[in-house]
């Protein structure tokens, strides 16, 4: 039993999930930040590097939770499922308060 959850952490599967979280967020922070036309002069000239360094790195930690809630809970076809919407409902919580954190200050005032 040892030796499978050893595999499991070690295996690319986790680092490919973190990846692609982690890649999922930036690509949408940084669509949010272009479409900014004109910041709050009140704001600090370089506002945009806080939500770019937070909000993939909440949305890595939410890539590895979806591959974690993946590995313990699917069994079967039923569970596989609830596993795949759980992991998927927790990286979106995680993607959600990455951006809250990343945009406080500055957005989400």
């Amino acid at each position: 039993m040892n030796e499978n959850i050893s595999d499991t952490v070690s295996s690319r599967g986790l680092m490919k999930r973190i990846l692609i979280g982690g890649i999922i967020g930036l690509v949408l922070i940084t669509l949010f930040i272009i479409s900014v036309d004109h910041p709050d002069p009140a704001w600090n000239k370089f506002w945009f590097i806080k939500p770019l360094i937070i909000t993939p790195i909440a949305a890595a930690m939410g890539g590895g939770l979806h591959f974690y809630v993946d590995k313990i809970f699917s069994t079967n076809n039923w569970s596989r499922a609830l596993a795949f919407i759980l992991g998927s409902l927790g990286f979106v919580v995680t993607l959600w308060l990455g951006t809250i954190l990343g945009l406080n200050g500055t957005y989400w005032n």
